[in-house]
């Protein structure tokens, strides 16, 4: 497979239709936050638990936590926020996923052709259950869900990690590597072809293993660009913080301008994140459609010498 022709396509294709990156936006910029508060959370508990900061999260904290919210009136704003960060970290994307992968289909089969945007959203509803599904199936064995993973457990259990939980880990982590890499094609059979979830994993399998270093190199390529957003997270991250921890000391103004500053280099990197996952979604929509013409071309060719 010729991956500049490939690439090439997908970085057309993600340029050729903007409303494609502003749908995803609003969701990109989300699931950045939640990924700021995750990344927050994970610092704080591992300072506690290392003696950095004398606090720690326990079962009280949730009580004086639950009393404070109680206090002031802000429950129901708690629980808003809480089915808020559930629709857009579990409902959200898989209904996103469908509609991209739709509009990125419709663009590269019909270029002349208006692509409706909200007819897509529309039709994405009608995989939205199987690709729930899938996601839910397939997100314990994200690289993200193995980095939360042995971040939690080296926290509570660093002193005999290695003795005891690196084979786990291991473990862990070549069975993600297979899954990732044999069930990546599993959306596009399921938005595509209109597969169903057992039909989608055979038929990714099937395709992976006819052509698995080229499934090996996309999967790479996207690793890297991913690995490329979240270290813009971590600058945004850095850079509000050590305006803080520099000027807090000055004035209040520190505090304001680092508050919008926070947010502005946020919105940056939501935008960033919704042009990549437009254009992850076109590189692996391309990827699907060149190698499917190959398989399919073999079992026109099998059948012609059965014959």
């Amino acid at each position: 497979m010729n991956y500049a022709k490939v690439i090439a396509a997908a970085w057309q294709g993600t340029s050729d239709h903007p409303k494609l990156k502003w749908f995803t936006f609003v969701p990109s910029f989300v699931a950045v936050l939640i990924f700021i508060f995750e990344v927050l959370w994970q610092l704080y508990l591992y300072f506690s638990e290392f003696g950095v900061i004398e606090s720690s999260f326990s079962i009280e904290t949730i009580g004086v936590l639950f009393s404070f919210l109680i206090d002031n009136k802000l429950l129901i704003w708690a629980i808003i926020l809480v089915f808020f960060v559930i629709f857009f970290g579990f409902i959200i994307p898989s209904l996103i996923q469908g509609t991209l992968i739709l509009g990125v289909h419709h663009g590269f089969a019909h270029p002349d052709r208006y692509l409706s945007l909200r007819q897509k959203v529309i039709d994405g509803f009608n995989y939205f259950f199987r690709l729930f599904e899938l996601n839910a199936v397939l997100s314990p064995f994200s690289f993200i869900s193995i980095g939360l993973f042995v971040a939690t457990f080296y926290r509570y259990f660093h002193e005999n990690l290695f003795q005891v939980l690196l084979p786990l880990i291991v473990v862990h982590i070549i069975i993600s590597f297979f899954m990732q890499v044999f069930f990546a094609f599993s959306p596009y059979f399921i938005v595509v072809e209109d597969a169903s979830l057992a039909d989608s994993f055979k038929k990714s399998i099937s395709l992976v293993f006819l052509n698995f270093g080229t499934t090996l190199a996309i999967i790479l390529l996207m690793f890297l660009v991913n690995l490329r957003v979240i270290f813009n997270v971590i600058v945004i991250l850095g850079v509000p913080i050590g305006i803080l921890v520099a000027f807090s000391y000055a004035s209040p103004f520190a505090i304001f301008f680092s508050v919008v500053l926070s947010i502005t280099l946020i919105a940056f990197t939501a935008y960033l994140t919704a042009i990549i996952e437009v254009f992850s979604t076109a590189v692996w929509e391309r990827t699907f459609t060149v190698l499917r013409k190959k398989q399919d071309q073999l079992v026109a060719l099998k059948t012609k010498d059965d014959e």
